[in-house]
């Protein structure tokens, strides 16, 4: 690549299930009433980046954002390694519950829960997505999750797998990633104001 990719990361809005505190990954759920509003600033934020495609999970509370955050005219892909974690056992439970059933998430090799998606299968699956989008056009928005969100910007930095959750990514959380040949500079990482 002689001139960079310029890739905006977006984690989708507040779902009801994200204000009760459940953990969803594979199972979808409304957007909320804040979600709504932190859709708008989302928009706007899209059409001043102005991307040459967004790229979406097929994840509805994914997929209706960036169908809905694309400027005019803009393509959306769906890229199926886009979708979330399956936490298995710990899917639709909250934090309390996760920790009542003894389950500890672990995305270090085996399955994240009990039931669920193994991590390297995870990362693997990220790693497809991450390759894809820095092979596309030089400026894309990608509209995801919070795990995957994550594990993109240490796929594109060059950072260990387990330094991913020292990334605080909000709802509506943003990052801007500048792909220089085959790492990245983090340029943003924040909310999207609201």
């Amino acid at each position: 690549m002689s001139n960079p990719h310029e890739i905006l990361i977006l984690r989708h809005p507040e779902t009801l299930a994200n204000a009760s505190g459940h953990l969803i990954g594979r199972s979808d759920s409304p957007i909320s009433p804040l979600g709504t509003v932190q859709t708008a600033a989302l928009a706007e934020l899209v059409a001043e980046w102005r991307p040459d495609i967004v790229y979406s999970s097929p994840l509805g509370r994914a997929l209706d954002t960036a169908r809905t955050i694309a400027p005019a005219g803009t393509p959306v892909e769906v890229l199926d390694d886009l979708k979330e974690v399956d936490f298995g056992y710990a899917e639709g439970l909250t934090w309390d519950e996760v920790a009542e059933h003894g389950i500890v998430l672990d995305y270090s090799g085996g399955p994240v829960a009990p039931g669920g998606e193994a991590g390297v299968d995870f990362m693997a699956r990220v790693g497809r997505a991450a390759a894809r989008v820095a092979d596309g056009p030089s400026r894309a928005a990608v509209v995801t999750h919070g795990g995957v969100f994550r594990h993109l910007l240490v796929e594109w930095l060059g950072l260990p797998a387990d330094a991913a959750w020292r990334f605080e990514v909000p709802n509506a959380g943003m990052a801007v990633v500048s792909l220089h040949s085959t790492r990245g500079v983090l340029e943003r990482l924040g909310p999207v104001d609201a």
